[in-house]
C-alpha cells in the first residue's frame, strides 16, 4: 500500500530532532510504511485531539496557488510545535494524523510542507515559537493578575 510522499517526509523529520533546542524533526514528513504484516504493526492511536484544533492559523496564512514558505512555515509551527514531543515520537500516529487534518482543512499538494519548510538538518526550530508562545501567556496572566488584584482592592 503507497502512502503519499510527505509522510516519508515526516518520518524523516522526526528521526533527527535535536536535544539542544526544540524542533519538529524533518521525520514528521516522512511516510510511516510497514513492511509485511501492517495490521500487526499499527502504531498507537495520537493522545492529541487533532480533530479539534483550529486550522485557520495554517489556512488563513498559507494559500496558494504561490504558496510562500515564511507564511506556510510559520503558520505549520504555530499549530505542530507545541506538540513537537509528540508529533517527533514515531512510536504513534501524531504526526500523520496532525498532516492527515492540515490536508482536510487546506487541501494542499502532497508534499507541500516537506518541500517548503526546512529550518536545518534537525527539522524545523521551534524555539522562536514556544518563547513567543510562553511571553504571551506570561502576559495573559499578568493581565489576569491584575485584574484580580483589582477586584481585592
Amino acid at each position: 500500500m503507497a502512502s503519499p510522499p510527505f509522510l516519508h517526509l515526516l518520518l524523516f523529520f522526526l528521526l533527527f530532532s535535536s536535544a539542544s533546542s526544540i524542533t519538529l524533526s524533518n521525520d514528521i514528513f516522512e511516510s510511516q510504511i510497514f513492511p509485511g504484516r501492517s495490521l500487526l504493526q499499527q502504531k498507537p492511536s495520537c493522545g492529541i485531539d487533532f480533530q479539534n484544533q483550529n486550522y485557520t492559523v495554517i489556512t488563513s496564512q498559507c494559500k496558494g496557488p504561490t504558496f510562500q514558505a515564511k507564511a506556510c512555515c510559520g503558520a505549520l509551527k504555530e499549530l505542530a510545535c507545541p506538540f513537537s514531543d509528540q508529533l517527533n515520537d514515531m512510536k504513534n500516529d501524531c504526526a500523520a494524523t496532525l498532516f492527515s487534518y492540515i490536508n482536510l482543512h487546506g487541501k494542499y499538494p502532497p508534499g507541500l510542507f516537506a518541500n517548503l519548510c526546512h529550518d536545518g538538518k534537525e527539522g524545523l526550530n521551534c524555539d522562536e515559537v514556544l518563547e513567543a508562545k510562553a511571553e504571551q501567556q506570561k502576559s495573559s496572566s499578568a493581565v489576569a493578575a491584575q485584574k484580580q488584584l483589582n477586584f481585592q482592592c
